[in-house]
């Protein structure tokens, strides 16, 4: 349930100035090699994190029951058949009666029914697998499998999410994976592997981890003439540069999340192209509230008003990022521009943290308190350069105001780890944008414990209006309850937001029919070809 912000342009030469003359129908066939920064977590989706890449794999592995549209700049996602054909609300608009494509089979050619879709949100919400996006389906009261093509879903109220909700995650074999007990799901993920059926475009035919993955063509796949690919190449390559350069010398043909700084060379290089696109994306610094250092909201207003982020897009992002202000990016509709980021103000930060008794009492440049210093240790995952760089500006303008930031760079896991345990002060990392714009993930309080909730935010008001928004039947109410808790986010700051960045991937111009947009890099993969 995310969905795009801008439509995917070229940012390399103008239409008729290509460089090389290239087929303009599709051939069927060949190779598409795609250099990746980190190896997939596994098959199956239910275990898997909220990264993207495994998020994009899933969409070539397993189909779901519509296809979410990129077209969510002035109002709510729409959604197109996939799975499911046609549906129907009820008058009181909480059933909806959904009738399955016929004659769909999964790769070992089992058929896929109305039973995979029930046994599948079962998975879902079962706490013994603890779904990393179970919360989503807590407005779903029950599915029904009325027969072999037709579902009955009934929900507890009829909110305006109601079928983002029930789309999020993959349909998956219930007729293959209901063989292994859910409560041994999280311990066998090589299981998942060896017992491998798919409905999607492709399939995975080999997998070494932290080298490479190799996906093949479905030929059980259910739109005739897909994909055009014979086989996709995922080659695992961590170092940025060698990803670029890979692109250049033309052994790779994709490059997701190139850096800006590249972007350049890309452009300018005659067998490449840049293609960039907006992102449900925002990067921010996450506050552990439950520390006394961070705990008054005056104090997280001035860190944020010490902190020049329009000098940090300008230096890491050449253009190509905004300052960021909301969990709701401002590409989207249902943004709260007003009153926008709050601004770089060192001497009102330093006034604000006085009033919160903070003072530099033994001239070292360090602000104390009570005989603490304003001091604490501010996390990044290591493998992130343009994050590793910003954390350490961040660090130089807090200095300047007296507090102490002490930057630690992590492996990505290990990290994660220790968010999940509360086991930090601060965290600068960054959200997918949901584009049911269900809030909940972080910042209601009932997702401390098993959410993204992790510097423990509470606030009444803010955990009413988001059920509010969820459970609202009109999209202009949800809207303004949306405004309203932007506004309380904005005063509160639970997280400080930083940048908003486009997405930018470097593709061969060998490579056609690529739609990167906010929902993925490698949205519609079928529909790649290569022109030679």
């Amino acid at each position: 349930m995310l969905a795009a912000l801008l439509s995917a342009v070229s940012c390399g030469e103008p239409a008729g100035t290509e460089r090389h003359a290239v087929p303009t129908t599709p051939i069927a066939g060949g190779t598409a090699v795609v250099a990746v920064a980190s190896d997939m977590t596994g098959v199956n989706p239910l275990l898997n994190n909220a990264e993207s890449f495994d998020e994009s794999l899933a969409d070539a592995l397993f189909l779901q029951l519509f296809e979410e549209q990129p077209d969510f700049a002035d109002g709510p996602a729409t959604f197109a058949p996939e799975l499911a054909t046609t549906w129907q609300w009820s008058d009181d608009e909480r059933t909806l009666s959904i009738e399955l494509r016929p004659g769909v089979v999964w790769s070992d050619g089992a058929p896929i029914t109305a039973d995979d879709v029930v046994w599948t949100w079962r998975q879902q919400i079962d706490e013994r697998i603890r779904w990393v996006y179970g919360d989503v389906k807590d407005s779903i009261v029950d599915i029904e499998a009325v027969d072999a093509t037709h579902l009955r879903v009934r929900f507890a109220s009829a909110s305006t999410n109601r079928l983002a909700e029930l789309n999020q995650g993959h349909v998956l074999p219930r007729h293959r994976w209901q063989e292994l007990p859910a409560e041994r799901w999280r311990d066998s993920g090589g299981w998942f592997r060896d017992n491998q059926v798919v409905s999607g475009p492709f399939r995975l035919t080999s997998w070494q981890p932290d080298q490479q993955i190799v996906l093949d063509r479905n030929p059980t796949y259910l739109r005739d003439g897909f994909p055009r690919l014979d086989r996709v190449v995922f080659r695992i390559v961590p170092e940025p540069n060698n990803r670029l350069a890979q692109l250049l010398a033309g052994s790779v043909d994709f490059v997701a999340q190139v850096p800006a700084a590249a972007a350049s060379r890309i452009e300018d290089h005659p067998d490449t192209r840049l293609e960039s696109s907006g992102a449900r994306q925002y990067n921010f610094i996450h506050w552990n509230v439950e520390n006394p250092l961070f705990a008054a909201i005056a104090t997280r207003q001035a860190l944020a008003l010490a902190t020049d982020r329009q000098k940090i897009v300008d230096t890491l992002w050449y253009g190509y990022a905004g300052i960021a202000s909301s969990p709701i990016v401002s590409t989207v509709w249902a943004h709260r521009a007003d009153p926008g980021p709050w601004p770089h103000d060192p001497a009102r930060a330093a006034a604000l943290l006085a009033t919160q008794g903070w003072q530099d009492e033994d001239g070292d440049g360090t602000l104390e308190r009570d005989g603490r210093r304003f001091s604490f240790e501010l996390l990044t995952n290591a493998d992130n350069r343009l994050r590793t760089d910003a954390a350490v500006m961040i660090q130089e303008d807090l200095r300047r105001i007296g507090v102490e930031a002490r930057v630690r760079r992590l492996e990505y896991t290990t990290m994660v780890a220790k968010l999940g345990e509360h086991d930090f002060e601060a965290v600068l990392s960054a959200f997918g944008m949901d584009t049911s714009l269900d809030l909940t993930y972080a910042f209601h309080s009932g997702s401390i414990g098993d959410g993204l909730n992790f510097g423990g935010y509470s606030n009444p008001e803010v955990d009413r209006l988001i059920e509010a928004a969820r459970s609202s039947r009109d999209t202009a109410e949800q809207g303004r309850i949306l405004w309203q808790i932007q506004g309380i986010l904005h005063l509160e700051q639970p997280l400080m937001f930083l940048w908003e960045p486009q997405q930018l991937n470097g593709v061969s111009r060998r490579l056609r029919g690529v739609q990167p947009n906010p929902l993925s890099s490698l949205f519609r993969i079928e529909e790649w070809w290569l022109s030679s």
